[in-house]
């Protein structure tokens, strides 16, 4: 079962962007590493970039913007790109087609270098909390198993670095 652990930094900088405007999606990449080959940490969520486009049903990213913060976090922090981060304005938190096509995409693209990137889809339920899924990219994107919050506590206990 794949897991997705996310530092409560990465998982703040995701809220707060969803709570500035939530009838607008937005998004961005996420950075971190692999802890084994079905277990990953995210210890960093950007936002779309300067010159992103918000709409109710999509997000454009900026991907000039995207790919040279990909560079350089990847270089200062050795951490790595591990897949993409967006909201829906929806509560049906399931990948569109538009979001399958940029996934198979960015699997395909050099600079992000992941042959199963992450999609993190998020959203405001009911009672206002941010909800996520998230699903891989492997031979088909499926989802995955489980999304929990990282500590540097239930790191250890698993035996994975402290983000």
């Amino acid at each position: 079962m794949t897991s997705l652990y996310i530092t409560p930094k990465a998982w703040k900088q995701i809220e707060q962007s969803v709570r500035k405007n939530p009838s607008l999606e937005t998004g961005g990449v996420l950075m971190g590493y692999p802890l084994n080959d079905e277990e990953w940490l995210v210890t960093y969520a950007s936002g779309p970039g300067p010159n992103a486009v918000h709409h109710p049903n999509a997000i454009m990213f900026d991907d000039v913007h995207l790919r040279r913060l990909v560079r350089k976090l990847s270089r200062r922090q050795r951490w790595q790109y591990i897949g993409d981060w967006h909201s829906h304005t929806v509560k049906r938190l399931s990948p569109s087609k538009g979001d399958r096509r940029t996934i198979w995409a960015k699997a395909n693209q050099s600079i992000y270098m992941s042959s199963s990137p992450i999609m993190l889809i998020v959203g405001l339920g009911r009672q206002n909390q941010v909800q996520a899924r998230a699903f891989i990219l492997e031979n088909s994107l499926r989802e995955v198993g489980k999304i929990d919050l990282a500590t540097r506590q239930s790191l250890r206990q698993r035996g994975g670095k402290s983000p």
